[in-house]
């Protein structure tokens, strides 16, 4: 009877830890509590080369907003495919962000800005791209729902890589 009781109490402290902990990553992960949202991952992956991407949409710290992306040239190690970075000469590295708003009147994603390319300047294995809609300037459409498509590529012979959505979230842009 006490080995029974005993296996109940760690069975319950288990669940309660277990619960609380889920929860935490539930709430934590739920994008209308988070300050960003973002993915990441392989938009190009052979044996030897490989680009990763991420893409974010922010808020930002005072509620201006932005779009970012981060691209990364990889390649295969003695180990592992893609675990080592590759560098790449200036302008190797591309990216660009294009921003789109919710039209829930419409049920669609409507097209609200295009950045540039961002080139990389210097000899960089990775390069990181910010674009800011402050004081409803650039790419801004109004309050609701906004979603940054980031494009990546790295130059090896041909442009390889791809565009990665960054999932959605509420921009109150003053």
């Amino acid at each position: 009877m006490g080995y029974r009781l005993r296996l109940t109490r760690i069975r319950s402290a288990w669940l309660l830890t277990f619960g609380a902990a889920l929860s935490a990553v539930i709430m934590a992960a739920a994008p209308a509590s988070a300050h960003y949202v973002y993915q990441g991952g392989w938009t190009y992956r052979t044996d030897y080369d490989c680009t990763a991407n991420r893409s974010e949409i922010s808020h930002g710290r005072y509620g201006e907003g932005y779009s970012r992306s981060d691209v990364a040239a990889w390649e295969k190690s003695l180990i592992a495919q893609c675990t080592f970075p590759s560098y790449r000469p200036g302008g190797y590295i591309a990216t660009r962000v294009h921003l789109y708003k919710w039209n829930s009147s419409k049920g669609k994603w409507t097209h609200c800005y295009t950045s540039d390319w961002y080139y990389n300047t210097k000899n960089r294995h990775k390069i990181d791209l910010r674009v800011t809609y402050k004081n409803g300037g650039k790419g801004y459409c109004g309050k609701g729902y906004y979603g940054t498509l980031a494009e990546g590529y790295v130059n090896n012979g041909g442009w390889h890589g791809g565009a990665i959505w960054s999932g959605y979230h509420y921009l109150p842009i003053p």
